[in-house]
């Protein structure tokens, strides 16, 4: 009786670790997703990208945000739809015709960087940190750029993580300085 109670609490622990392995790697695959879908609506032309948030989870992406036109709120669709390792897209993104004034994507998108204070070249350092850390399998690490000063927060699983979340966020190009707020779950 006590060898088939070991047999089955270490049958019970691999089965435990290899749940735990799964999540994070869907972690991970779903970071990588939501990173490829902002990245596509943030080089469309078409796109507010900065009114339109994106989310995933086991590769469903959730679209939600306000724009002014069905036009928009398709191509949004569309563009997440054609990004590799989308299973579903839920589009709750709502169209708000005069939320903007009558001005272009273009002009609403330039409005809305200079109203959030973001410049493009931060959203680029911003989206070079967060695709490294995909590729890296670095999760719970959140960034945040303003001029060229990265401000890294949440909370990652050791010590080794915070580490490279700082190297990698100081080796890429056009940032000036790091902040590592990262806590440690360990």
């Amino acid at each position: 009786m006590a060898t088939e109670m070991r047999i089955l609490l270490i049958v019970l622990a691999a089965l435990a670790m290899l749940a735990s392995a799964s999540c994070e790697r869907r972690d991970v695959a779903d970071s990588a997703i939501t990173t490829k879908v902002k990245s596509k609506l943030a080089l469309d032309t078409e796109t507010s990208a900065l009114k339109i948030d994106v989310d995933t989870n086991g590769g469903v992406v959730t679209l939600t945000g306000a724009v002014q036109t069905q036009a928009e709120k398709a191509e949004a669709e569309r563009i997440s739809r054609n990004t590799e390792g989308v299973i579903r897209v839920v589009n709750n993104i709502t169209v708000a015709p005069n939320s903007a004034g009558g001005t272009s994507v273009g002009e609403r998108a330039e409005e809305a960087v200079k109203d959030a204070g973001i410049a493009a070249s931060d959203l680029i350092i911003q989206s070079k940190i967060k695709t490294r850390y995909v590729a890296e399998g670095i999760t719970g690490a959140s960034v945040d750029v303003k001029d060229g000063m990265v401000t890294l927060t949440g909370s990652v699983r050791n010590t080794q993580d915070k580490a490279r979340a700082e190297n990698i966020a100081r080796a890429t190009s056009g940032v000036k300085d790091v902040s590592n707020l990262v806590g440690v779950r360990e």
